[in-house]
């Protein structure tokens, strides 16, 4: 079996190129890395690739006709529609104070904090199997949930899950 390293980035359609890119570069930090189209080579024809660090990008925009059906039809957002697919997508924070800058930055912007600040584990939303993470969540313009997440528990290499030992 092969190991993989991480997730490298998540790429989305957007009907709006500009407004996904004013959110997460205003709201989230993000940076541009290019911008492409109309016409370029890409699915879509027009794409904004964004980064949080020095990698070229973990997100990367696609433009959707004007008229593609919503994702998130019945419920508006990828939280509340409970069909196969995305849920949410998370961003980790390197520790509590920036992730307490962030939660103030983004209430700043106007954003509705729609689930949280919580603790995921028993010392906080009571689950047990959490990951003690400290967490908030909110959705982007196209309604995809985001969760802003710091202090999540690590494994040592050689260390198993409870559910590899079953």
């Amino acid at each position: 079996m092969f190991k993989t390293r991480k997730i490298g980035h998540v790429g989305f359609w957007t009907r709006d190129l500009d407004k996904m890119q004013e959110f997460y570069t205003k709201v989230l930090g993000f940076k541009v890395t290019s911008r492409s189209g109309p016409g370029a080579k890409v699915p879509g024809g027009s794409c904004v690739f964004l980064r949080c660090d020095t990698t070229h990008h973990e997100v990367v925009f696609f433009l959707a006709p004007a008229d593609a059906p919503s994702l998130y039809p019945r419920a508006g957002s990828s939280m509340k529609e409970t069909k196969a697919g995305f849920q949410h997508i998370a961003f980790e924070l390197p520790n509590r104070k920036e992730w307490l800058k962030a939660l103030e930055h983004i209430r700043g912007c106007g954003v509705e904090i729609a689930y949280g600040p919580i603790v995921h584990g028993p010392e906080g939303d009571g689950f047990l199997q959490g990951s003690g993470n400290r967490a908030f969540y909110f959705c982007d313009p196209d309604g995809n949930y985001i969760e802003i997440y710091c202090d999540i528990m690590m494994f040592e290499e050689e260390e198993k899950t409870s559910a590899e030992s079953e």
